[in-house]
Parts: C-alpha cells; sequence; structure tokens
C-alpha cells in the first residue's frame, strides 16, 4: 500500500487547504443562518474541483479515491457543512463513473455536464420514514412513469443535501406497474424544474448549512439519455457499489472535521495562560493526556480512510472497498466520539462559547456517527463479513409488504 500523494493529487491538497481558509470566514454565519454557502461551491468550480471524481478517460482529474480524500480532510477543516455537501456531487460524478453498466455515452454526457458545462449535482437517496439504522427500510415510492422520450417521477425525497442549489439530482425511482416492489430505476434529474419543489425542514444541531431539505416532484422529466441504470437490490445495488463516493467520502469529511477540532485544541491549549500561572495550560498532565488521546485517535481514524481509499484505487468498487469504507466510516465515527469528550474536558467552558468556531465543530462532529451508515450498522456489518456470514441473512426488524409499503407512502405524499 501507498499512500504518498502523486504530484496532482498534493496540486489539489494545496488547493483545497487554501480553499478552506476562506470558507473559515463565512462558516459561522453559514451556520447561525442555516444557508447555502454557494459562493463555496462556485469557488470549488473555479478551482476545477468539479470533475476531481471522474477518471481522466472521461475528461476528469483521475485522482481516484485518495485524491478525494487529500482534499475532503482540508475543506472539511474550513467549513465542514460545504464538504459535507460537495461530497454528494462526488458521489453523483464518481459513483456514475464508476459503473461500466451504464453506456459509455450516458456516463461521459454526466462527466461533460460537470465538467464543461459547470454543473453542480447532488444525490438523494432517502425518502421519509426511512433509517439509517434499517438498510431494509429503503424501499423507494417515489415512482418513474414511462412517457415518451423519458420518464416522469412523482414522489418525495428528503434530507437532500445541498438540492437547492444543484444543477441536478442523482436519485431512484420505482418504475411504475413493475412487478418487483424493489425494483429501482436510476436518474439523473434537472433540479431546476419548476415541477420540483422544495421545503425547509433543516433545522438541526449540525452540519446546518448543508441544506438537506426536502423536495417533491410532481412529474419532473427525465431524458432518456440521463436514464442511467435499474437495479433490483438497493443495498448491493447502490450502497456496496458505490460506496467510495458515498459513505466513504462522509469519512473523508468528518475526518477533515475531526482533524480540525484537534488542531483548535492544540492552538487554544498551548497558548492559554491562567491567572496566576507561569506556564501554558497545555502543561497540565491532565490536559497533556487528552490532547495525546485526540491525536492518536484521529491518526489512527485517518490512516483508516486512506486504507479504504487505496483499495478503491487498486482494485475498484469492490467488496473489499465496501468492507474497508465500512472499517473506515466506524473508526471515524468512534473516534469523533472520544475527541469530543476529550476536547470539552481539556479546554473547558471558555472553549465552548458560541462565538469561538470549537463549539460549532463539536456540533458538526455530532452528527458524524449517525450520518449513514450509522456506527452501529457499521459495526454489525464488519462482524458479519469477518466471520464470512451472509449480510442478507442478518436478523431485523419485522418488515411489511414492501408493496404496501409504497402505497402508504404514496398516499402519504399526495397529501
Amino acid at each position: 500500500m501507498d499512500f504518498d500523494l502523486s504530484p496532482e493529487q498534493k496540486r489539489l491538497k494545496d488547493a483545497a487547504r487554501e480553499l478552506a481558509r476562506d470558507f473559515a470566514t463565512r462558516a459561522a454565519t453559514h451556520d447561525r443562518e442555516r444557508s447555502a454557502p454557494v459562493e463555496n461551491y462556485a469557488a470549488l468550480r473555479d478551482a476545477g474541483m468539479f470533475g476531481i471524481a471522474v477518471p481522466k478517460e472521461l475528461g476528469g482529474l483521475g485522482v481516484g479515491a485518495i485524491g478525494w480524500v487529500a482534499v475532503a480532510e482540508e475543506l472539511a477543516q474550513g467549513c465542514g457543512a460545504t464538504a459535507l455537501a460537495f461530497n454528494m456531487h462526488m458521489n453523483a460524478t464518481g459513483g456514475i463513473s464508476d459503473r461500466q453498466r451504464i453506456p459509455l455515452a450516458v456516463r461521459q454526457r454526466v462527466a461533460d455536464l460537470a465538467i464543461k458545462d459547470g454543473k453542480l449535482m447532488c444525490t438523494s437517496a432517502t425518502e421519509p420514514g426511512t433509517s439509517s439504522l434499517l438498510p431494509s427500510s429503503y424501499v423507494f415510492s417515489i415512482e418513474a412513469r414511462r412517457v415518451p422520450g423519458g420518464y416522469r417521477i412523482h414522489g418525495r425525497k428528503t434530507f437532500c443535501s445541498m438540492v437547492e442549489s444543484s444543477d441536478y439530482c442523482y436519485l431512484f425511482a420505482h418504475p411504475q406497474n413493475h412487478p418487483n416492489p424493489t425494483q429501482l430505476i436510476a436518474l439523473l434529474v434537472d433540479a431546476k424544474q419548476k415541477e420540483i419543489t422544495f421545503t425547509d425542514i433543516w433545522d438541526t444541531l449540525g452540519m446546518r448549512a448543508t441544506r438537506s431539505n426536502q423536495a417533491d416532484f410532481d412529474g419532473a422529466f427525465v431524458p432518456d439519455d440521463l436514464v442511467l441504470y435499474e437495479i433490483s437490490d438497493f443495498t448491493r445495488g447502490f450502497i456496496v457499489e458505490e460506496s467510495t463516493w458515498a459513505f466513504g467520502g462522509f469519512a473523508a469529511c468528518y475526518l477533515g472535521v475531526g482533524l480540525g477540532i484537534v488542531k483548535w485544541a492544540q492552538e487554544f491549549l498551548s497558548h492559554r495562560m491562567a491567572r496566576g500561572h507561569t506556564q501554558v495550560m497545555g502543561y497540565h498532565p491532565d490536559v497533556a493526556r487528552r490532547v495525546g488521546d485526540m491525536v492518536t485517535e484521529i491518526e489512527a481514524a485517518r490512516y483508516m480512510v486512506y486504507r479504504a481509499a487505496w483499495e478503491h484505487d487498486a482494485h475498484g468498487p469492490t467488496m473489499a472497498a465496501f468492507d474497508w469504507f465500512l472499517r473506515a466510516k466506524l473508526a471515524v465515527g468512534n473516534a469523533l466520539q472520544r475527541i469530543i469528550n476529550n476536547v470539552t474536558i481539556a479546554c473547558g467552558v471558555n472553549s465552548l462559547m458560541r462565538a469561538r468556531e470549537l463549539e460549532r465543530m463539536i456540533r458538526d462532529a455530532m452528527t458524524g456517527p449517525i450520518m449513514p451508515p450509522a456506527s452501529d450498522a457499521c459495526s454489525g456489518a464488519i462482524g458479519l463479513m469477518s466471520m464470512g456470514l451472509d449480510l442478507d441473512q442478518a436478523p431485523s426488524l419485522r418488515t411489511e409488504d414492501p408493496a404496501v409499503t409504497i402505497r402508504t407512502r404514496n398516499k402519504e405524499a399526495s397529501r
């Protein structure tokens, strides 16, 4: 394994570090106002980042998963919400580019939209009532109805990060009247159509500037050249096959948030001096131990993320890459929980004042363990695969007939 960055990957990492410095100047405002950092997305486009997940043969930068990890960990230290939302663009462009089952002309069309036309893309896989703790709950009720020249889609998506700022949305819908209720068709939808409306529901603990709002589709049109592929198993067909650009990217972004917290604490504790003392607080043995724990935790998680990215770059989107990204996501989530505990105790109440950026970073970090797949879902899947057991045979909560679920959700969406 070789985690050394190529000259191009180093260039992009340095560029991301500069962007992050700029993003940091507005991060608190966007968090407070729950506003979309559209100027950050424009800066990423102008820096040539829209093609970072696309291979060179399709006109992209071709820097692989390690290239994106190197960039994401820098961006997230400036504004975690910007990095996490922009990861949805990586999921769309990288996931589609990786799929050899998609005709080359369609993959090229998507790449050109992002790189030549500068179009921002998001990915939406969540509908009302689903849970990242229960993969079996991902039964899609949004419906694709065949019409001349393409499809019209009807239904609702929730937690659609960056959707209002995006030009296109990568999503899944159930083909109308298909006998298999779990059959899905992947589509790239023009997000600026009047048949799509947004509802502001994203008033939450952290990552507030992702604007992960609700989107309702009332007949939005998708032409045939943006109809991507069909699958009958969402877990295998999307979660496994696109793990690198989906939750692998989440792991990289939350890694950056964790790195930012640790660096903030190091700077704060190496300069802050309590009244009546002649040494900075970092010399206190309890404080030094907690900083040492934080450094070790985040560096261990960092190498796990790079290990997973190397697996993808060396061997492609395999089950092994899926397994390693599960481990990376779990490692980052666990590290964040311990870092949050250590940093608050080591730095004290003064560090948690809203005017300081640590408070915002802690809130962003707290969402890491529950970002899909949640830490418990990761550890359960890792345990099963490590024993050579079948993920599909794992017991879960009892589920209803998928066809009943679809009918119920369609009724709810139409109200």
